[in-house]
């Protein structure tokens, strides 16, 4: 298939997300094919459990059903999962309103001192952390 017919398949979910004709599709959104891979996994908790409960990574993310940037700062107990503040948003570019810092104060929306506790316990406009990432697009994982 040529890449120009695979483009034109592809679902926009936010026009010039990223820039003007950038757009974000939807099949970026959840984990990546790398995230997948280093988990060896397709399951969603697995790569969660392996990224940020293991690894102790920190995730931030956009989630498209409700247009705000949360951030899982996994650094420091109690773990925070916080809303993050815009850092441009007079940008026109969703992309480029947040820089996906978990380090910056939020509003916390769920805090624990067990990673293990986030997955069941967090809870975003009363959806599941495995629902919410599914339609969420992944700043930084770090």
């Amino acid at each position: 298939m040529e890449a120009s017919t695979v483009t034109m398949n592809r679902k926009v979910a936010i026009y010039n997300f990223f820039t003007d004709g950038k757009h974000l599709y939807e099949d970026q959104l959840g984990w990546s094919k790398l995230e997948k891979e280093e988990a060896r996994s397709l399951v969603s908790k697995e790569i969660f459990d392996f990224e940020v409960v293991r690894v102790g990574l920190n995730l931030a993310f956009y989630y498209l059903d409700d247009g705000r940037f949360y951030g899982i700062h996994r650094e420091c107990i109690p773990i925070d999962v916080k809303i993050l503040p815009l850092d441009h948003p007079e940008n026109p570019h969703i992309n480029s309103q947040c820089k996906g810092d978990t380090h910056v104060d939020g509003d916390v929306i769920f805090s624990c001192r067990d990673p293990k506790e986030l997955w069941d316990g967090v809870r975003i406009g009363g959806k599941s952390l495995e629902e919410v990432i599914s339609r969420s697009y992944i700043i930084t994982l770090t």
